[in-house]
């Protein structure tokens, strides 16, 4: 379960620093907050796609996609939000594809249960 308290996991970004292009293990949530920026996303298929983000924006970003965004106003500020990490990916921060050479995925397991007889 993830709980966000006001000012965690809160990044503040400017045109001189943009977010460049990574992909993590994960799946991740951006809620923008304030400002604007232009969003590159590279999609587990290869095809890429460019959009603008603005204040009240929500941007989930499936497991695997490289993703990046350069500021277009002063500042940018966004609040993100970690998916489910399972076992054996690596700690939450930037990977790049050119570095790790692979594209990760998430699987759903079934498990039978009887709690609701």
């Amino acid at each position: 379960m993830a709980v966000i308290k006001r000012g965690q996991h809160v990044g503040a970004f400017a045109p001189d620093r943009p977010i460049e292009k990574h992909f993590h293990d994960h799946d991740e949530t951006w809620i923008m907050l304030e400002g604007t920026a232009r969003a590159h996303m590279v999609d587990r298929e290869g095809n890429h796609h460019e959009f603008d983000l603005e204040p009240g924006d929500v941007w989930m970003i499936e497991v695997g996609c490289e993703h990046e965004a350069t500021p277009t106003s002063p500042e940018f500020r966004l609040a993100y939000v970690h998916g489910t990490i399972p076992p054996g990916s690596h700690s939450p921060g930037h990977y790049y594809m050119e570095q790790e050479r692979y594209i990760p995925s998430l699987q759903l397991v079934k498990t039978p249960t009887d709690r609701y007889g």
